[in-house]
């Protein structure tokens, strides 16, 4: 009769692979340098993931727990706006927000090669909440939509450049010059 599986061993492998994410490329991740790191065989990634795609994926759910389930008010004030793209995009401060949004970049970037769409949707649902802020805020069908892709945009490009440039960033005061601009009905430049 086959041992059940250690219901502690997921959450482990999740936190012992971040851990060594901290420090290493993506691209010098495979199921068998990972096996390495846990002192293990890659029997146990492969049997609780199934591959070295669907860890990194749970790692990165892990790292950005809550930022997935952050909904924004469309009748919500200024501050409120500021906060959620906060919540979402910035906070990279913290080494393991900083490391999810190092690896969300990382594997946006070929998502779309393989046919996954988790950044895609990420992104839209980001557009469409901003854009429902912006219709509830006075601006019109299209010109909602234009101004949150533009607002959702230079979010990203806001965390892109605090991942590779952290000494000279400081993100989330530049994500709530976002929100600033979107009150004041002003063009947010997409970076």
């Amino acid at each position: 009769m086959p041992r059940k599986p250690d219901p502690t061993l997921k959450p482990a492998i999740i936190t012992k692979v971040a851990q060594h994410l901290q420090d290493t490329k993506l691209e010098d991740v495979s199921v068998r340098s990972l096996g390495r790191v846990l002192g293990t065989s890659a029997y146990p990634i492969v049997y609780h993931f199934g591959s070295r795609d669907a860890l990194i994926d749970a790692v990165v759910e892990h790292l950005g727990r809550g930022q997935s389930t952050v909904s924004l008010d469309p009748t919500a004030d200024e501050d409120a706006l500021g906060d959620h793209l906060v919540a979402v995009f910035g906070g990279l401060d913290d080494p393991e927000r900083a490391l999810a949004a190092r690896l969300t970049f990382e594997l946006g970037a070929v998502e779309c090669l393989d046919g996954r769409d988790r950044q895609r949707s990420f992104h839209r649902l980001q557009v469409a909440a901003v854009a429902a802020w912006c219709r509830a805020h006075g601006y019109g069908g299209l010109e909602a939509e234009q101004a949150a892709r533009s607002a959702v945009l230079a979010a990203r490009g806001i965390q892109w450049g605090a991942v590779v440039d952290r000494e000279h960033s400081d993100t989330d005061t530049a994500l709530r010059g976002i929100a600033s601009e979107l009150v004041r009905g002003g063009r947010v430049a997409a970076v």
